[in-house]
């Protein structure tokens, strides 16, 4: 998806996951996603709350 975004001509990909899920933010950070906002305590499971974190891929900044 990144590959074909780029390809497309696509300036930023964004995205965005809850704050306790450490696989996936690892994941998005290893592929050169870069945090870029956080809501916190936005996602309620039960009596838990949780921050909803948003990422970045910006192609402009990549050669």
């Amino acid at each position: 998806m990144i590959a074909d975004a780029r390809e497309a001509g696509i300036e930023v990909l964004t995205l965005d996951a809850r704050g306790d899920n450490t696989n996936a933010l690892h994941l998005y950070r290893s592929l050169g996603f870069t945090e870029y906002g956080r809501l916190p305590d936005f996602v309620a499971v039960d009596e838990h709350r949780y921050d909803k974190v948003f990422y970045m891929l910006d192609f402009r900044r990549q050669s």
